[in-house]
C-alpha cells in the first residue's frame, strides 16, 4: 500500500517523554493517558463512510464486451428470427447519436434505439427482452473480487456507512449483482448514473451520494480505480479518495492513498482515519 502523505506515529512522543520524564507512576499515567486519547481520537472518527466504484474495483472485467453484442445478437435470432452480426450490434450499441458524455443513458433506451436502427419497433416486449440479454452479458462478463465480501463486512463491522456510485446504464444490474452475491445489504445506498442527472466524474452525483448517507463530503473516502472519473471527481467534491491500482489504466496524483489491491482497503481506510482525526 502506498500513501500520499506521511503519518507520524505516537512513538516520537513516547521517545521524547522517555527522554524528559522520570521512570515514575506519574510517567506511567502520563504515557497511558496519551495512549486513551489517541484511541479516542480514532473512535470518534472524522471519517464516516466509504463509497465503492463498482467495475474495476468490487468487480472486475471477464468478457464482458465480448458477451454483450453476442447476448443481444442470440436474443434478436431468437425473439426476432433476425440474424445481426455481433459487430453490427456494437456499432448501434454506442448510439453515438443519442448519448451525452455527462448523462447516463439507460440500457432500455439504447436497446430501443438499437431495435429501431435494425428496422425494428421497439414495443415493450421485444424491447424488455433484449434488455434482459444486456442484464445476463453485464452478470456474466464480470467477476466479484474474491476479497471484496470480507472487505466490505469488515468496513460494515467498524461503523462506516457504505455506499455504492458507478457509471452504468442499468441500476438493475447493480442491485441483481450485489444481491446474487448475498452483499447488497451491507450498502446503505446503492447510487447508479442511470437514475440520476448526473455522472461521475460530475461533483454534484458525489455530492448527492454523500447527501443520501447523511454525511458531509469531508466525512467520505471514495474507492475507484479511474484516475479522472473516479479520483479527481471524488476530490473535487472534497471527498477523500483511494484509488486501487490493479485493473487502473493511469495512477492519479490527486489520491489520498494508493492500494493495489481491494484486500488492502481496511488497512488504508484506517490510516486515513488517523490521519483525519489528527
Amino acid at each position: 500500500m502506498l500513501l500520499s502523505w506521511g503519518l507520524k506515529p505516537l512513538d516520537f512522543i513516547w521517545s521524547a517523554l522517555d527522554r524528559c520524564l522520570p521512570c515514575c507512576e506519574r510517567h506511567e499515567k502520563l504515557l497511558a493517558g496519551l495512549e486513551c486519547s489517541a484511541m479516542r481520537g480514532c473512535r470518534e472518527r472524522r471519517i464516516k463512510a466509504v463509497i465503492f466504484d463498482s467495475g474495476g474495483t468490487l468487480v472486475y472485467d471477464k468478457g464482458f464486451s465480448r458477451l454483450l453484442p453476442e447476448k443481444i445478437s442470440t436474443a434478436l435470432k431468437v425473439l426476432a428470427g433476425l440474424e445481426v452480426p455481433p459487430s453490427r450490434i456494437e456499432k448501434l450499441w454506442e448510439c453515438s447519436e443519442w448519448r451525452r458524455e455527462d448523462v447516463e443513458l439507460w440500457d432500455l433506451a439504447r436497446v430501443m434505439f438499437l431495435l429501431r436502427g435494425l428496422g425494428l419497433t421497439p414495443n415493450v416486449r421485444l424491447s424488455e427482452l433484449v434488455y434482459a440479454s444486456v442484464l445476463e452479458a453485464y452478470l456474466e462478463g464480470f467477476e466479484l473480487e474474491r476479497s471484496a465480501p470480507s472487505v466490505l463486512r469488515e468496513l460494515k463491522e467498524a461503523g462506516f456507512k457504505l455506499g455504492i456510485l458507478t457509471n452504468v446504464g442499468s441500476y438493475d444490474l447493480v442491485k441483481l449483482r450485489y444481491e446474487r452475491e448475498g452483499l447488497l445489504d451491507l450498502f446503505d445506498v446503492v447510487i447508479a448514473s442511470q437514475a440520476f442527472p448526473w455522472r461521475k466524474p460530475s461533483r454534484r452525483i458525489f455530492e448527492a451520494a454523500c447527501y443520501l448517507l447523511g454525511v458531509e463530503p469531508v466525512e467520505a473516502v471514495y474507492v475507484g480505480d479511474d484516475a479522472q472519473l473516479d479520483i479527481a471527481g471524488a476530490k473535487a467534491a472534497g471527498l477523500y479518495a483511494i484509488q486501487v491500482l490493479k485493473h487502473a489504466r493511469e495512477k492519479s496524483r490527486l489520491a489520498d492513498a494508493w492500494i493495489e489491491t481491494i484486500e488492502e482497503l481496511p488497512s488504508a481506510v484506517e490510516e486515513l482515519v488517523r490521519f483525519s482525526s489528527g
